[in-house]
Protein backbone atom coordinates (compact mmCIF):
# COMPACT_ATOMS: atom_id res chain seq x y z
CA UNK A 1 0.00 0.00 0.00
CA UNK A 2 1.43 3.33 -1.08
CA UNK A 3 -0.01 5.82 1.41
CA UNK A 4 0.74 4.17 4.77
CA UNK A 5 2.43 7.31 6.07
CA UNK A 6 -0.76 9.30 5.46
CA UNK A 7 -2.74 6.82 7.59
CA UNK A 8 -0.02 6.94 10.25
CA UNK A 9 -0.04 10.74 10.36
CA UNK A 10 -3.76 10.90 11.26
CA UNK A 11 -3.93 7.79 13.47
CA UNK A 12 -4.48 7.83 17.23
CA UNK A 13 -1.69 7.91 19.77
CA UNK A 14 -1.68 5.11 22.36
CA UNK A 15 -3.17 7.49 24.94
CA UNK A 16 -5.94 8.54 22.54
CA UNK A 17 -6.71 4.89 21.79
CA UNK A 18 -6.85 4.03 25.50
CA UNK A 19 -9.47 6.74 26.11
CA UNK A 20 -11.75 4.86 23.70
CA UNK A 21 -11.63 1.62 25.71
CA UNK A 22 -14.86 0.75 27.52
CA UNK A 23 -15.72 -2.87 28.43
CA UNK A 24 -12.14 -4.04 27.86
CA UNK A 25 -10.38 -1.23 29.75
CA UNK A 26 -9.90 -3.24 32.96
CA UNK A 27 -8.40 -6.19 31.07
CA UNK A 28 -6.19 -3.93 28.97
CA UNK A 29 -4.94 -2.09 32.07
CA UNK A 30 -4.34 -5.35 33.98
CA UNK A 31 -2.17 -6.80 31.22
CA UNK A 32 -0.36 -3.50 30.66
CA UNK A 33 0.32 -3.02 34.37
CA UNK A 34 1.37 -6.61 35.13
CA UNK A 35 3.37 -7.63 32.04
CA UNK A 36 7.12 -7.21 32.29
CA UNK A 37 9.00 -6.66 29.03
CA UNK A 38 11.88 -9.11 28.46
CA UNK A 39 14.93 -7.07 27.52
CA UNK A 40 16.76 -9.75 25.54
CA UNK A 41 18.54 -9.71 22.16
CA UNK A 42 15.18 -9.61 20.36
CA UNK A 43 14.26 -6.53 22.41
CA UNK A 44 17.51 -4.81 21.45
CA UNK A 45 16.95 -5.62 17.77
CA UNK A 46 13.39 -4.32 18.01
CA UNK A 47 14.57 -1.17 19.80
CA UNK A 48 17.28 -0.47 17.23
CA UNK A 49 15.15 -1.12 14.13
CA UNK A 50 14.57 2.55 13.28
CA UNK A 51 10.87 2.00 12.59
CA UNK A 52 7.45 3.22 13.52
CA UNK A 53 4.36 1.05 13.87
CA UNK A 54 0.88 1.51 12.47
CA UNK A 55 -1.78 -0.67 14.10
CA UNK A 56 -5.24 -1.45 12.76
CA UNK A 57 -7.49 -2.13 15.76
CA UNK A 58 -10.74 -1.40 17.57
CA UNK A 59 -11.31 -0.78 21.30
CA UNK A 60 -14.13 -3.40 21.41
CA UNK A 61 -11.85 -6.24 20.17
CA UNK A 62 -10.73 -8.83 22.75
CA UNK A 63 -7.63 -9.73 20.73
CA UNK A 64 -6.74 -6.02 20.61
CA UNK A 65 -7.08 -5.87 24.41
CA UNK A 66 -4.41 -8.56 24.72
CA UNK A 67 -2.05 -7.57 21.92
CA UNK A 68 -2.13 -3.78 22.15
CA UNK A 69 -1.56 -3.71 25.89
CA UNK A 70 1.65 -5.68 25.33
CA UNK A 71 2.59 -3.76 22.18
CA UNK A 72 2.15 -0.38 23.88
CA UNK A 73 4.29 -1.48 26.82
CA UNK A 74 6.93 -2.86 24.43
CA UNK A 75 7.05 0.28 22.27
CA UNK A 76 7.23 2.46 25.35
CA UNK A 77 10.20 0.47 26.71
CA UNK A 78 11.93 0.47 23.32
CA UNK A 79 11.10 4.11 22.49
CA UNK A 80 9.39 3.09 19.22
CA UNK A 81 6.60 5.29 17.88
CA UNK A 82 3.22 3.61 17.45
CA UNK A 83 -0.16 4.87 16.28
CA UNK A 84 -3.56 3.21 15.89
CA UNK A 85 -5.92 3.49 12.93
CA UNK A 86 -9.42 2.37 13.85
CA UNK A 87 -10.52 -0.44 11.55
CA UNK A 88 -14.08 0.76 11.14
CA UNK A 89 -12.97 4.30 10.21
CA UNK A 90 -10.25 3.23 7.76
CA UNK A 91 -11.79 0.77 5.31
CA UNK A 92 -9.19 1.32 2.57
CA UNK A 93 -6.37 0.53 4.98
CA UNK A 94 -8.16 -2.50 6.46
CA UNK A 95 -8.98 -3.88 3.01
CA UNK A 96 -5.26 -3.85 2.19
CA UNK A 97 -4.53 -6.08 5.22
CA UNK A 98 -7.26 -8.72 5.17
CA UNK A 99 -6.69 -12.15 6.72
CA UNK A 100 -8.13 -14.88 4.48
CA UNK A 101 -10.49 -12.27 3.01
CA UNK A 102 -11.72 -11.11 6.44
CA UNK A 103 -11.24 -7.90 8.44
CA UNK A 104 -9.52 -9.62 11.37
CA UNK A 105 -7.69 -7.39 13.84
CA UNK A 106 -5.28 -6.34 15.16
CA UNK A 107 -2.78 -5.91 12.38
CA UNK A 108 0.55 -4.23 13.14
CA UNK A 109 2.50 -2.76 10.24
CA UNK A 110 6.16 -1.89 10.71
CA UNK A 111 7.11 1.20 8.70
CA UNK A 112 10.70 1.90 7.70
CA UNK A 113 12.26 5.38 7.64
CA UNK A 114 10.61 6.10 4.28
CA UNK A 115 7.17 5.22 5.67
CA UNK A 116 6.97 2.02 3.62
CA UNK A 117 5.84 -1.37 4.90
CA UNK A 118 8.76 -3.38 6.27
CA UNK A 119 6.87 -6.14 8.14
CA UNK A 120 3.34 -7.10 9.17
CA UNK A 121 2.16 -8.89 12.30
CA UNK A 122 -1.25 -10.20 13.16
CA UNK A 123 -3.94 -10.82 13.82
CA UNK A 124 -2.65 -13.08 16.61
CA UNK A 125 0.40 -14.87 17.95
CA UNK A 126 0.59 -18.65 17.40
CA UNK A 127 -0.11 -19.42 21.06
CA UNK A 128 -3.22 -17.22 20.98
CA UNK A 129 -4.47 -19.08 17.91
CA UNK A 130 -4.09 -22.41 19.75
CA UNK A 131 -6.05 -21.09 22.75
CA UNK A 132 -8.79 -19.67 20.51
CA UNK A 133 -9.07 -22.91 18.53
CA UNK A 134 -9.43 -24.91 21.75
CA UNK A 135 -12.11 -22.59 23.15
CA UNK A 136 -14.05 -22.53 19.85
CA UNK A 137 -13.76 -26.26 19.03
CA UNK A 138 -17.31 -27.26 20.04
CA UNK A 139 -19.14 -24.24 18.61
CA UNK A 140 -22.57 -24.83 17.07
CA UNK A 141 -22.98 -24.09 13.38
CA UNK A 142 -22.81 -20.39 12.57
CA UNK A 143 -26.23 -18.91 11.87
CA UNK A 144 -28.08 -21.14 14.35
CA UNK A 145 -29.84 -19.94 17.51
CA UNK A 146 -27.30 -21.71 19.69
CA UNK A 147 -24.34 -20.08 17.95
CA UNK A 148 -24.82 -16.54 19.31
CA UNK A 149 -24.98 -17.65 22.95
CA UNK A 150 -22.04 -20.03 22.50
CA UNK A 151 -20.01 -17.33 20.74
CA UNK A 152 -20.68 -14.83 23.54
CA UNK A 153 -19.61 -17.44 26.09
CA UNK A 154 -16.44 -18.23 24.12
CA UNK A 155 -15.52 -14.53 23.95
CA UNK A 156 -15.97 -14.24 27.72
CA UNK A 157 -13.75 -17.30 28.24
CA UNK A 158 -11.08 -15.92 25.89
CA UNK A 159 -11.15 -12.53 27.57
CA UNK A 160 -10.61 -14.16 30.96
CA UNK A 161 -7.78 -16.37 29.63
CA UNK A 162 -6.13 -13.40 27.91
CA UNK A 163 -6.27 -11.32 31.14
CA UNK A 164 -4.78 -14.01 33.37
CA UNK A 165 -2.02 -15.76 31.42
CA UNK A 166 1.49 -14.31 31.82
CA UNK A 167 2.77 -17.21 29.69
CA UNK A 168 0.55 -16.02 26.84
CA UNK A 169 1.67 -12.42 27.35
CA UNK A 170 5.30 -13.52 27.02
CA UNK A 171 4.50 -15.49 23.84
CA UNK A 172 2.75 -12.47 22.29
CA UNK A 173 5.67 -10.19 23.17
CA UNK A 174 8.19 -12.63 21.69
CA UNK A 175 6.20 -12.99 18.47
CA UNK A 176 5.77 -9.21 18.12
CA UNK A 177 9.51 -8.60 18.55
CA UNK A 178 10.54 -11.36 16.16
CA UNK A 179 8.06 -10.43 13.43
CA UNK A 180 8.22 -6.63 13.48
CA UNK A 181 11.94 -6.04 13.78
CA UNK A 182 13.17 -4.32 10.62
CA UNK A 183 16.23 -6.21 9.47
Amino acid sequence: MENLQAFYDIALTPDEYRTKLTDLKDGFDKIYDEHEITKDNDFESFKNSDMSLLVIAEPWCTHCMLNLSILFKLTEAADVDVKVALRDDNEELMNAYLTNGNKVIPKVISLNKEGKEAAVWGPRAPMTAVIQKDIMKDMPEKGTEEYDAAFKSAITEMKEKFKTSPELWDAVEKDLKETLTVK
